[in-house]
């Protein structure tokens, strides 16, 4: 075989064992869709531009994964914090597709408006809602007593 086609053979076949590893996504499919659907409902704003359906959504900005070591480990995101910057609305009624998710933040969304969605009822795990310097009006919901990992005295 001659030096050259070696050296060819012996780099597409390393590259094909490697290609699974460069290709894997940790990010669960269903979670990678509701913030996609997300990013469309506050009408696609620059602050999530890294929310890209060709990457990773473990490693978007503004969003972060279980990779808890000392637990099974889900890859499902369960923190959310798009704080300071342009989002316009109403929180959407898609935040309830992320089933995991513990924590939110929209601190510092003057563009935000309107009441906390019943969607966030759907969030069984959530504990903590960020939502101050926002123009978020009306009473704080009765349906966030149903959270029974939500803390009160943290909204």
């Amino acid at each position: 075989m001659r030096p050259s086609l070696f050296i060819l053979s012996v780099f597409l076949l390393s590259s094909c064992t490697l290609l699974p590893i460069t290709l894997s996504e940790k990010c669960h499919p269903a979670d990678k869709t509701a913030l996609l659907k997300l990013k469309k409902d506050f009408g696609n704003p620059y602050d999530l531009a890294s929310w890209d359906p060709k990457t990773d959504c473990c490693e978007w900005y503004c969003v972060k994964c279980d990779d808890r070591k000392n637990v099974t480990t889900t890859n499902r995101i369960i923190d959310i914090f798009i704080n300071g910057g342009g989002l316009r609305g109403s929180i959407p009624a898609s935040i309830g597709n992320i089933p995991l998710l513990e924590s939110l933040s929209f601190h510092k969304q003057a563009n935000i408006t309107g009441p906390i969605p019943t969607a966030i009822a759907k969030l069984k795990n959530l504990n903590f809602l960020d939502i101050s310097w926002t123009n978020i009006s009306g009473p704080v919901p009765e349906f966030l007593s149903t959270l029974t990992k939500f803390d009160m005295e943290r909204v």
